[in-house]
């Protein structure tokens, strides 16, 4: 069977895709889809992104592609969804993540704001902010194999990218369009991520550092307090000009239970001038802690608000789950294209046995042998020359 954006595989109709299994689909965005799979001959369950076939063969989409997956796979971090492995299968590039059965914030969201008897407590806001910043703060810290620092900046922190699993656990999920001064940089100055989450220089196309995701952190507490969207417009352009101008009032504006400190973590974060801000994600997690620690508050709490609030998606992700079990490791998978000859050149990609995520280490280029087998023919000649004169 031909992997495409059409295909659907189920537990009892199971698509080969190398040595995984895809038993579902996720979800599909513009440049990747995200299939439910498991590897062979196990029951656990992995997602599997892959790119679009449409885009397997632009190399300019494919780099792309490869660099989200060469940082995903430096991140190692309780609240951040774990990557696994890349590579390429079939020709087609993936990404193997860790699968984590759950919502997106903006869905737990929409249902507050589409029901006056739903509202996100003040604590869970808070707790949900809180391993945001220590997520963020852990890829803000990254430092390369020679201990350098990466200065990594995600660019893209939104309710939609922040998964809260049936379990209370919250987890960021996407750097695809992460920033690192480093080769896995992308470029600076152009506008990547959702405008309305955006931090003043980023809609300005400056150069970015760690204080912009504190802002967009900032976007997202003042969001979950407030239910309310903090900068809305009628265009793009509108939204980006709010944004620059950062004029916002204290969430206690739209929700009374805001104390006086929260508003006051959630204006500092939101400051126009970088420099004002607090000038790391941690710093902002440590105020957090202190106004979180005056509740009573275990992320129980959480999952069952999520359950609550999510319950035709939460029991229908246990089916799947169930299905996948009662359907165990058979039937033998439809098996999709014949394999690709290269699939096995890995490149510069990274490659991490599934299971094993913290020995993350390049693939060694096949071109680097190819140079190492010229020079020691070239010494052996050198070597029988001498011999021989």
């Amino acid at each position: 069977m031909e992997l495409d954006s059409s295909t659907n595989p189920s537990p009892e109709q199971s698509v080969a895709f190398g040595k995984y299994v895809f038993v579902g689909r996720v979800g599909s965005g513009g440049m990747a889809d995200v299939y439910l799979a498991r590897p062979r001959a196990q029951q656990r369950l992995v997602a599997i992104k892959v790119i679009k076939e449409k885009l397997a063969q632009k190399t300019a989409y494919v780099d792309m592609f490869v660099q989200e997956g060469n940082l995903a796979v430096l991140l190692n971090h309780d609240a951040i969804v774990k990557t696994y492995e890349i590579g390429r299968i079939h020709g087609r590039h993936f990404i193997c993540m860790e699968y984590l059965p759950g919502v997106d914030l903006t869905l737990i969201l929409r249902r507050c704001r589409g029901s006056s008897a739903r509202r996100l407590p003040v604590p869970h806001s808070l707790y949900v902010v809180l391993r945001m910043c220590e997520g963020l703060h852990y890829a803000h810290e990254l430092r390369d194999p020679e201990g350098k620092l990466l200065n990594v900046v995600n660019r893209d922190v939104s309710p939609s990218n922040v998964r809260v699993s049936f379990d209370g656990d919250i987890k960021l999920l996407d750097f695809g369009i992460a920033k690192a001064t480093s080769s896995l940089s992308s470029e600076i100055g152009v506008l990547k991520g959702k405008f309305s989450h955006m931090s003043p220089e980023q809609v300005r196309g400056l150069p970015l550092d760690r204080r912009s995701d504190v802002f967009s952190c900032g976007i997202v507490l003042h969001e979950t307090l407030t239910l309310e969207k903090l900068f809305r417009g009628d265009s793009d352009f509108q939204i980006m000009d709010l944004v620059g101008r950062a004029e916002v009032a204290p969430p206690s504006k739209g929700n009374p239970r805001v104390s006086k400190e929260i508003d006051s973590i959630a204006m500092r974060a939101l400051q126009k001038e970088p420099r004002d801000r607090y000038q790391s994600a941690e710093e902002m997690a440590q105020d957090l802690r202190r106004a979180l620690a005056k509740y009573n508050f275990h992320k129980n709490e959480l999952r069952d608000l999520v359950r609550d609030f999510c319950r035709g998606e939460f029991e229908s992700e246990q089916k799947t789950i169930q299905r996948c079990a009662d359907v165990g490791t058979g039937p033998e998978p439809v098996q999709s294209e014949q394999a690709d000859p290269t699939d096995e050149d890995y490149g510069v990609l990274v490659s991490v046995p599934v299971g094993n995520p913290q020995t993350a280490r390049p693939a060694t280029p096949r071109w680097i042998y190819g140079l190492l087998a010229l020079t020691l023919g070239l010494l052996l000649v050198a070597v029988l020359l001498l011999i021989v004169l």
